[in-house]
């Protein structure tokens, strides 16, 4: 089965770095990199180099890309020790740094393991969920995600009935084709933004200033259930987490970000539903 660095075709570069051309399925439609395929990078970089698996990592988003860009992948270990190493991916296009990503790598196995969330209860099952439609597009990210909505509304389109009171909605989500690994599963978190609209009661959209996720026990799962909850919108920025959940109950990982929150005006959602209806979405 593939993987998230098959999905990013990274090619080794030097024993240090690592570099992939920008592709339309790496991008979220408008031709710069999705956010969790930035911090996905970054993980597949920092695991290939130091053959060690990701614990924990966060992405800071400098600029944007263009398609057909080579993006370098310039991997630092300022920290080696026993059992972790600490280390830093610097993408760049040319001179120009587009995104930073830091993270610890390693493992300690020990007698003693839990964990004190629970998933959510009575979530219909995937294929009793909606499919969320997005814009039909000849090749970008969502030809290679499927989304399904358990709960809430999808709050960049306004699909389903947002749940202001909580600002809680309930996703269903994989990465198509391959194992939802350490890499699916960043880019998979960074769907948690589509909360925004829900909690707000009206369509939003944000831009992504970091984001940062902790990994659980990475058991095999054909879909993840994102249970995704908005914290807290105020000064034109928001802060949102959301928990990542095998099928089976098990936790997979915690993940939060930053972002810079974006209302659409009437003329611009009217656009969009216009567009949507001339697509037969």
């Amino acid at each position: 089965m593939n993987t998230s660095a098959d999905y990013l075709n990274l090619q080794r570069h030097s024993d240090s770095s690592m570099r992939f051309a920008l592709e339309g399925r790496h991008t979220g439609g408008r031709g710069s990199l999705f956010g969790g395929v930035g911090l996905a990078a970054g993980i597949v970089a920092l695991e290939e180099i130091t053959d060690k698996p990701v614990i924990w990592a966060t992405g800071h988003y400098l600029s944007l890309t263009s398609l057909g860009e080579t993006i370098d992948l310039d991997v630092q270990l300022p920290a080696v020790g026993r059992s972790v190493t600490q280390g830093r991916m610097v993408g760049h296009v040319g001179e120009r740094e587009v995104i930073t990503v830091i993270g610890a790598l390693g493992a300690r196995p020990l007698p003693v393991a839990g964990n004190w969330v629970e998933p959510p209860l009575d979530v219909p099952a995937p294929e009793d969920c909606p499919a969320i439609s997005r814009p039909d597009e000849s090749d970008s990210l969502h030809k290679h995600t499927e989304l399904r909505l358990a709960r809430g509304m999808f709050g960049f389109s306004g699909m389903g009935t947002p749940s202001p009171e909580d600002g809680r909605s309930l996703l269903w989500a994989r990465m198509l084709n391959m194992k939802q690994d350490a890499g699916a599963l960043a880019v998979i978190a960074d769907f948690m933004p589509s909360c925004l609209g829900n909690a707000l009661g009206r369509i939003a959209y944000c831009t992504s200033l970091d984001n940062t996720i902790r990994f659980g026990n990475l058991v095999d799962t054909d879909w993840v259930l994102c249970d995704n909850r908005m914290e807290y919108v105020g000064d034109g920025f928001g802060y949102g987490t959301v928990h990542l959940w095998a099928q089976d109950g098990t936790l997979l990982a915690t993940a939060s970000q930053s972002m810079i929150v974006r209302v659409p005006t009437a003329e611009e959602i009217a656009a969009m539903e216009e567009s949507r209806r001339a697509s037969g979405k």
